[in-house]
């Protein structure tokens, strides 16, 4: 370990996490609760991964530009006049002034409140008015210095505006590729759209929870066991927990590089979950997948699947004790013409609404609980917690990256 993460945890503590499951630990308790922490993570897990931020249909279209802040950092994604997307730092290098300080649509370009500069949606600079007394002053009369936005590599894929802060990530798409893998025999996702209301908004919910943004990523789509306890919904199937009259499990893992997922057959599931009466999220509206999904996209993505939809969740770390969180369902197109869709998709909300609370209730708990003296690096349930073992040592190989 390196200086800066040898004052976080020791040796031994680090390789309790590495261990196999049956003898390992979790990462320790000042790993969800400490300032210096959280620094590290912001730097070693969020700066050299893929991170998902908005959606893209938060961009209204051609023209809109969306400011937003990202671990303190006042950024701003662009959309252009031939629907290209990009994210920017959002300052202007003269002054300091945030280039964009409201969401904006139908723009040509972007014009600093401060001191007048304007820029092409591509982040270029136009000009800089009387920077040097001239009215015209241009690009070329800054004495050399760049005058131009400084962009993050960005990527829009799964209805996600995606973005390395580095710039050392991999190709999107081959961080996709073990999820694409997964799920596209059984779901049409390129086919998907988001969720909309009579006035063609899109249903996009953000909520805040008092934790750590690993407290909630162990819950959302990797802690399986729980299911059985907290909610009320899996409480009263039949077929939760997901194991067979002989103790055998009822559902499949995957870990496969940045994705840790369940999967779980709709005839094992069929009594758990109400009807959608909408056409399939499969790739024939008319026949429902047979399997269904919760996927985790390392490190803020949770995607379950299911039926006829799919939900799209961004996880946003504000501080060690506060993540912001973004949801939007996404449907086949024919869902969306359907006159019963809002009834439906409003069932799902209100259903959602009930499992957000009881996770909400246990994961702020969880959260406050790690300020106890007596508790340190939890075990694990082999045969439930694989993919919160993985999870936590994805987390513990970027910190160890330098």
């Amino acid at each position: 370990m390196d200086e800066r993460l040898a004052k976080l945890l020791t040796e031994a503590q680090r390789d309790l996490v590495m261990a196999p499951i049956e003898k390992a630990r979790t990462l320790p308790a000042n790993a969800f609760v400490s300032e210096d922490w959280f620094t590290l993570e912001i730097e070693r897990v969020f700066g050299p991964n893929w991170v998902g931020v908005l959606f893209d249909c938060e961009l209204t279209g051609p023209g809109s530009a969306m400011p937003f802040v990202l671990f303190g950092m006042p950024l701003v994604a662009v959309k252009d006049h031939e629907h290209t997307v990009r994210v920017f730092h959002n300052l202007c290098p003269y002054d300091g002034c945030p280039v964009v300080r409201h969401a904006g649509h139908q723009l040509d370009e972007l014009t600093v409140y401060y001191h007048g500069w304007r820029y092409r949606l591509d982040g270029r600079l136009i000009d800089a008015p009387f920077w040097n007394g001239a009215p015209d002053c241009g690009p070329s009369e800054l004495n050399g210095h760049d005058g131009n936005l400084v962009p993050i590599a960005t990527e829009v894929r799964l209805g996600v505006v995606f973005i390395n802060l580095d710039g050392s990530a991999e190709p999107i798409d081959e961080w996709l590729t073990p999820w694409r893998k997964l799920v596209d025999p059984h779901y049409a996702v390129d086919r998907l759209v988001p969720a909309r209301d009579q006035e063609g908004l899109p249903l996009i919910e953000t909520r805040r929870v008092e934790s750590n943004w690993k407290t909630y990523q162990e819950n959302a789509s990797i802690n399986i066991l729980h299911e059985a306890f907290t909610h009320d919904l899996y409480r009263k199937s039949p077929e939760v927990p997901r194991v067979d009259t002989q103790g055998e499990p009822r559902f499949e893992l995957t870990l496969d590089e940045k994705l840790v997922a369940f999967t779980h057959a709709r005839v094992d599931s069929g009594n758990t979950y109400d009807e959608i009466r909408l056409p399939s999220a499969g790739h024939d509206p008319a026949v429902i997948p047979d399997c269904g999904f919760f996927t985790t996209l390392f490190p803020n993505i949770n995607v379950p699947l299911l039926d006829s939809m799919i939900k799209v969740n961004l996880v946003l770390p504000e501080t060690p004790g506060k993540t912001v969180l973004k949801h939007l369902r996404f449907y086949c197109p024919e869902a969306l013409d359907k006159d019963n869709f809002l009834e439906e998709e409003q069932a799902v909300q209100a259903l959602f609404d009930v499992v957000h609370y009881e996770d909400q209730l246990a994961i702020e708990a969880v959260q406050q609980a790690r300020h106890s003296p007596v508790w340190q690096q939890h075990f694990y349930a082999p045969f439930w917690d694989a993919l919160h073992h993985r999870f936590n040592q994805l987390v513990m190989v970027d910190l160890e990256k330098t």
